[in-house]
């Protein structure tokens, strides 16, 4: 027994000298004393695989050669790094990884909070009657004092010549695609109601919005979706080919245009003719002789404006806004004359009119 008793600690004594042995570290002071070299010269080779690593790491190819200095040297004594070396290089993984997931997560956040955006779907309502008067009946004079509007910022309609005449209902046509979503009909429609009161009235006119999420946001207009327009001269076919833009995203079509209009659109739509793309919105052809196609005028004086503001101001020849929505409406006015042998006279011979025609060069 006693002898059993004895020999415990001389085998317990081996055993901890030999896991001693093979637990040591290879670098740093445990490596010294395992190898008989200065604590402080195992040190520096330590330091300088450290520097190695972390110059490797941050500084890519760049750091190749700063980082062969140290841990070149020390590879030819044939010394590991010491465990602050690995620490070092497990602690950089470790931080690029926390800087990886923190851009992943900005990323995200941006994504969800401009990505994510809808539509807000407006619900139309009849036009006020003060709105109503206001845009249908212009005064002659602000027509005449406004012209042909502010100098170019308004595009002019094209004239094509040599094209079979269009007609509805044995009255000659007008045909306008646009789409409620539309910033730039939205601003289109308040010259071309400004310009057709003129020659016939509107009935059923509503209120509408362009998208919100577009340019332009929600810029303030009207809806010709259920609107119907009759006149002594001319027919129209006001097409509202795109309603607005939903929540989800999709756009829905209102009404589906005839053969007899897919032809038109296809005709003259088309760069050949008269816009500088195909399928460009809004687009108006006036009789087959004037095309509106594309924006008049930029929609961005009306952002931020009232329906009832913006046709307030109509009455006021100095107005910025006026001079673009009456200025253009002089412009499809004068498209109307050419085409409807000049009436009625009041309006054909105007001033207003009249200067269109001239920059036009059309003769009414």
């Amino acid at each position: 027994m006693a002898d059993s008793a004895g020999d415990k600690p001389q085998r317990s004594a081996a055993d901890k000298e030999r896991s001693r042995q093979l637990s040591r570290p290879v670098s740093g002071q445990g490596a010294a004393k395992g190898s008989g070299r200065p604590a402080r010269a195992q040190g520096r080779a330590g330091e300088r695989a450290r520097a190695g690593q972390i110059v490797r790491s941050s500084n890519g190819g760049g750091g190749q050669r700063g980082g062969g200095g140290g841990g070149h040297r020390g590879g030819q004594r044939g010394r590991r790094p010491g465990p602050h070396a690995r620490r070092s290089r497990t602690a950089l993984y470790t931080w690029s990884a926390v800087a990886l997931v923190i851009v992943i997560v900005v990323v995200l956040v941006v994504v969800s909070s401009t990505g994510t955006k809808k539509s807000t779907v407006f619900t139309s309502q009849p036009v006020s009657a003060t709105v109503r008067s206001e845009i249908t009946h212009v005064p002659a004079s602000v027509f005449n004092k406004v012209g042909t509007g502010i100098p170019g910022a308004i595009n002019m309609p094209k004239v094509v010549t040599g094209q079979p005449a269009l007609k509805f209902t044995g009255k000659p046509g007008i045909f306008a695609l646009l789409g409620e979503f539309c910033p730039y009909c939205a601003a289109e429609r308040w010259s071309i109601i400004a310009a057709l009161s003129r020659f016939g009235s509107f009935n059923g006119l509503k209120t509408m919005q362009s998208s919100s999420t577009d340019v332009f946001p929600s810029t303030q207009t009207f809806d010709f979706a259920t609107a119907t327009y009759t006149s002594p001269y001319i027919a129209t076919r006001l097409l509202e080919y795109y309603g607005q833009d939903k929540p989800t995203g999709a756009r829905t079509i209102l009404r589906q245009p005839t053969k007899a209009e897919i032809a038109l659109v296809r005709k003259y739509d088309h760069p050949a003719t008269t816009t500088s793309s195909a399928g460009t919105i809004p687009f108006m052809d006036i009789g087959n002789r004037v095309f509106a196609a594309g924006v008049s005028y930029s929609p961005g004086p009306l952002q931020g404006l009232t329906r009832t503001t913006i046709a307030s101001q109509l009455h006021n020849p100095g107005s910025a806004i006026t001079k673009l929505i009456i200025g253009t409406a002089n412009f499809i006015s004068a498209g109307v004359c050419a085409i409807d042998g000049g009436k009625p006279g009041s309006v054909c011979s105007s001033a207003g009119v009249q200067a269109a025609a001239k920059a036009l060069k059309l003769s009414v």
